[in-house]
């Protein structure tokens, strides 16, 4: 102690110099656990960007793969010109430059379709105007400019699947278009009009799809925003098993690129088809209603206004009695026999429900325009925007 209090200021000066070898040992040692970490994730760098540069394709690997994405969109191409061989005839050149000339072009095609139909002997209600009742109809207001390629486009391509249900129609068989319905498009710039309408009753309320518009079910349809575009039908008709088995195969020819996304049938509802071809009053002012329901039922296969069948026979035991064979008398007494014998299912009449669309490819060509017209659209709304602000 002696020496610290003779010599205070080496003692000093001695503490101090060992608390800064003290901190920076301490220091040494935090910078050297700095430098490990910063040392591992240099190597975790280094590792990851050979790696990357190990896969990183070569030139030739990418001059392989453009010459694939060329081979693919080829085959693409050739695809959709083999599925689209009808497109010539599907799609007629568009004349209409103002939304009143497209009306009498659809007009003219409603006519055509109710001319071929009665000529066919089909059977078309009087009101169907096959789904574009909205601008035909007297006193309709025509379509807007921006929407008449889109309208025609979906125009001729029901034309043509009309020309395919129309051919399924034979001598033999009844056939009866009960609607035809298609999807608004967003060109129109309206709401579908999917609700049911108050008119006569053709059909029971529990099998209405009633309505000139659908929309199809987004768990069945092929569409595929960028991709596909697909315009929607259904079409609600009666008939014989066979007419539908005809439409079928007029579709699966593959000359245009339509597909069945759906098929329901169901028993047709004769009373409501004979209501619904029975005119209530005839040129003459006369009450038809009778007679017609007997013309239905027996195009139809079911009973007559006398409650008879469609033959013109009662029960069959009249013509049996009339023989003299005693076949007659065993009719009576509840026996069978070969005159007498009626088969269980007779001319079957169903009601076939059918969703078809209309696929179309969304090429690479196609997405410049598409995108033009979204940044056109979305630079007129700034500058209503604008306007409405600056009012």
């Amino acid at each position: 102690m002696k020496y610290l209090k003779k010599y205070p200021l080496f003692f000093t000066i001695v503490s101090l110099l060992c608390l800064v070898f003290v901190a920076g040992a301490v220091y040494d040692v935090y910078l050297e656990s700095v430098r490990l970490k910063s040392s591992a994730k240099l190597d975790s760098s280094m590792r990851a960007y050979s790696k990357a540069l190990s896969e990183d394709p070569t030139q030739k690997a990418i001059d392989a793969s453009a010459a694939n994405i060329k081979k693919l969109e080829g085959r693409l191409e050739f695809l959709v010109k083999d599925l689209t061989r009808a497109g010539a005839d599907i799609f007629k050149p568009l004349t209409a430059k103002e939304g009143y000339q497209l009306v009498e072009q659809l007009r003219g095609m409603v006519n055509k379709w109710r001319r071929d139909a009665k000529n066919l002997g089909i059977f078309v209600p009087d009101d169907m105007d096959f789904s574009f009742k909205k601008y035909v109809a007297p006193n309709s207001v025509p379509p807007r400019v921006e929407a008449i390629p889109a309208i025609w486009k979906q125009a001729c391509v029901l034309d043509y699947i009309m020309k395919k249900l129309y051919m399924c129609k034979s001598e033999e068989s009844p056939m009866v278009i009960l609607w035809v319905q298609r999807e608004v498009l967003k060109e129109e710039g309206v709401k579908s009009t999917t609700g049911r309408k108050n008119v006569v009753t053709r059909r029971r309320k529990s099998q209405s799809v009633g309505g000139d518009n659908f929309e199809i079910d987004k768990a069945i349809t092929a569409r595929k925003e960028g991709s596909l575009n697909t315009l929607a039908y259904r079409f609600v008709f009666a008939g014989h098993t066979d007419v539908l088995r005809r439409f079928l195969n007029q579709l699966k020819d593959f000359d245009a690129m339509l597909v069945v996304r759906s098929i329901d049938v169901r028993p047709a509802d004769n009373s409501a088809l004979s209501v619904l071809m029975s005119p209530t009053v005839d040129e003459g002012g006369e009450d038809m209603e009778t007679s017609s329901d007997a013309a239905a039922s027996a195009l139809f296969g079911g009973e007559n206004a006398d409650g008879g069948n469609a033959s013109g026979t009662d029960d069959g035991s009249g013509g049996d009695a009339a023989s003299g064979d005693g076949s007659g008398a065993a009719a009576a007494d509840g026996g069978v026999t070969v005159e007498n014998r009626t088969p269980v299912v007779t001319d079957n009449i169903s009601e076939f429900t059918v969703v078809i669309e209309y696929v179309d490819v969304v090429m690479d060509s196609d997405k410049p325009a598409a995108e033009d017209k979204e940044g056109a659209a979305k630079e007129d709304d700034a500058s209503k925007d604008n306007s409405k602000n600056a009012k």
